[in-house]
C-alpha cells in the first residue's frame, strides 16, 4: 500500500496583522520536521502544499532540510484541493447571520473583551468552533463561501488525484490545514462529521497525520497527530 503523510502547517501568526505568516515558533518547528526527516533518512517521492502562504513556507523549510541532507525531495506541485476552508469569512459573517445565536453572541463578545492575545486567541478558537458546528450542520451557509458539502467532495477529489498519480507503494507528503485533516479522517474512519471537526482540532502544528492507501480507495488510519521532532511540549502549539 501507498503511504500519505499530511503535515499541518507550522504556527500562524493568529491575532496579527497577517495570520497566514509563520510565527517565529511556527518557523521552527516546520525546520526541526525537515531535519527529523533527514536524521532518520526518510524521503518522498511526492511533495503536495496547499496555497496559503503557512503551507508553502512549512514545505519549503522541511525541504530545504532534506535536500541538505540529499533525502529525495521532488518538485513541489501545488494544489488547490488542500486549501483550507475559508473559516475567517464564516467568522465574519457570523455577525450578521448568527446575530439572533446566543451561544455564538456571547463567544464572540467575550473574545472581544480580552485584550490578551493569547486570551483573546483561545476564545477566537471556541467562537469559531461553535460557527464551524453550525456550518457542518447546515444551518450556516453565508453567499459566496464554501458549504460544508462542497468543502468535502473537493478535499476528496483533491486526495484521488494525489494518490492515482502515483505508483501502489509511493510515500506522499503532503501540507494542509486542520479542515482538510478533518475530511480524511472522517474517510478513514467512518466517524459523523462532528467527530471528524473535534479531533482534528486537536491538531498540533507540524503535527504529522499517516494514512495508507491503494488502489481500491481504501483510506486507512495508521497515526494521528504525530510530533516525534518536537521532544519538548512547551513548543507544542494549535493556532
Amino acid at each position: 500500500m501507498g503511504q500519505l503523510i499530511v503535515v499541518r502547517h507550522g504556527q500562524a501568526s493568529l491575532m496579527r496583522t497577517n495570520y497566514d505568516d509563520l510565527s517565529e515558533r511556527g518557523r521552527e518547528q516546520s525546520t526541526m520536521l525537515g531535519q527529523c526527516f533527514a536524521e532518520h533518512g526518510w524521503s518522498f517521492d511526492s511533495v503536495y502544499t496547499g496555497p496559503a502562504m503557512r503551507h508553502r513556507d512549512t514545505m519549503r523549510r522541511v525541504g530545504r532540510e532534506l535536500d541538505a541532507a540529499e533525502r529525495s525531495w521532488p518538485e513541489p506541485v501545488e494544489l488547490a484541493g488542500l486549501a483550507e476552508n475559508d473559516d475567517l469569512s464564516l467568522v465574519r459573517a457570523s455577525v450578521g447571520s448568527l446575530s439572533d445565536d446566543e451561544e455564538v453572541v456571547r463567544l464572540r463578545q467575550e473574545m472581544l473583551d480580552v485584550r490578551d492575545k493569547e486570551e483573546r486567541s483561545r476564545r477566537f478558537q471556541l467562537l469559531y468552533e461553535a460557527v464551524m458546528l453550525r456550518w457542518l450542520g447546515g444551518d450556516f451557509e453565508p453567499q459566496g463561501v464554501e458549504s460544508w458539502p462542497q468543502f468535502r467532495a473537493r478535499v476528496l477529489s483533491c486526495v484521488e488525484t494525489m494518490t492515482s498519480l502515483c505508483q501502489p507503494e509511493a510515500r506522499i507528503v503532503a501540507f494542509t490545514s486542520v479542515g482538510p485533516v478533518a475530511v480524511l479522517l472522517q474517510r478513514a474512519l467512518g466517524v459523523d462529521d462532528q467527530t471528524s471537526f473535534r479531533l482534528a482540532w486537536r491538531l498540533r502544528n507540524s503535527a504529522l497525520t499517516e494514512f495508507s492507501f491503494d488502489g481500491r480507495g481504501r483510506l486507512l488510519l495508521e497515526s494521528f497527530n504525530a510530533v516525534p521532532h518536537l521532544r519538548d511540549p512547551s513548543t507544542w502549539t494549535l493556532s
